[in-house]
């Protein structure tokens, strides 16, 4: 494993401010308080899967209705055969949590759990094939032999039945051969699946886990996913990261609560792929969705403290509630529809 994902680089910038700009008065705070597990029930695993030593996982998001039961459960990302997502809803569909409070009133709100699907006892390493496999890839890639890579690529894809470790082993791989000759959003995806959404490095080594980490922040900013960056920093502070790359994380991230905070506009394009849906947190309160080639019939709005859904208007600007938290956007429509959005 000779390819190292490289260390990122982050301009530093000062956010300075006076004691004068301190509250002049006081003020109530709403006392918020998410929603906790309270009975979650165990997800059953498909006998075929296990059968054939098959492992994934499964990363839902969904709100909690007053009375602690989920619903709108969506598939934000999944590692795995398809029977993994079935199983994974039908146990949240089972389970039940504390509802979210604000000032001890139960209130509906967004959340996100991952279902793991694992063989008994601890995981087992990458297959040597496997790890042969990635090396063949990563060899190719650093010779600048695009043909070899893609061949080792499309023999990758050709490996089934992936254990977890195997599986993130691989997309560092891909997300290596993506950065030659793919996009950010191909590397963004890759780098995804290795790191599994996890805080702590289980399925890699440590400081394969951790470069992979600094990496995806770096090309969530790149595209502008601003409200996964903040997430993916929560991740990154407790890292163990030398003094002088904190910081430029902490300078980038000062930037982005910055253009959160003012009266700055930014766009991103988007594209529905064959889920028929497309996820992204939004960084602001106010958004239009425009230039849109194709079809998009539905708008879902899954925040910390609401849930609302409605057709879709190209003409109209939406306005988020400032006391609804952060926002999970999907827009539902046609695969393939391409559109911009505008955050304002």
């Amino acid at each position: 494993m000779s390819r190292v994902l490289p260390t990122l680089a982050f301009a530093a910038v000062c956010l300075c401010f006076s004691p004068a700009d301190a509250w002049a008065e006081e003020v109530r705070l709403e006392v918020f308080t998410g929603p906790e597990s309270k009975d979650l029930k165990p997800r059953w695993y498909p006998r075929e899967r296990q059968r054939e030593s098959g492992e994934g996982w499964v990363q839902l998001s969904f709100m909690i209705d007053v009375s602690g039961k989920p619903y709108e459960i969506a598939v934000t990302d999944s590692m795995g055969h398809p029977s993994f997502e079935r199983a994974a809803i039908r146990a949240l569909k089972k389970s039940s949590f504390e509802p979210a409070k604000l000032d001890d009133q139960p209130l509906d709100a967004g959340h996100a759990m991952k279902y793991v699907f694992a063989l008994s006892g601890p995981s087992a390493g990458p297959r040597r094939q496997a790890v042969a496999a990635y090396r063949r890839l990563t060899r190719a890639v650093e010779q600048d032999e695009r043909e070899g890579a893609e061949r080792e690529l499309a023999a990758i894809e050709q490996l089934r039945k992936r254990n977890l470790r195997e599986d993130a082993l691989i997309h560092v791989g891909k997300y290596n051969y993506y950065r030659e000759w793919g996009n950010a959003r191909q590397q963004l995806q890759a780098l995804d699946r290795a790191i599994a959404y996890e805080a702590s490095a289980k399925y890699l080594p440590e400081k394969m886990f951790v470069a992979a980490h600094l990496s995806r922040f770096s090309l969530l900013v790149e595209t502008r996913d601003y409200g996964r960056a903040l997430r993916a920093f929560d991740t990154l502070r407790t890292l163990e990261l030398d003094e002088q790359t904190l910081q430029a994380l902490q300078a980038t991230v000062g930037r982005i609560e910055a253009l959160r905070d003012d009266e700055r506009s930014f766009s991103v394009p988007g594209k529905i792929e064959d889920s028929a849906n497309w996820h992204y947190r939004l960084l602001k309160n106010d958004f239009a969705i425009e230039d849109v080639q194709g079809e998009i019939a539905e708008v879902k709005l899954r925040c910390a403290r609401n849930y609302v859904f409605f057709r879709f208007d190209p003409n109209i600007k939406y306005h988020i509630a400032d006391n609804s938290g952060p926002c999970l956007l999907t827009l539902v429509g046609d695969p393939g529809t391409v559109f911009m959005l505008t955050q304002m």
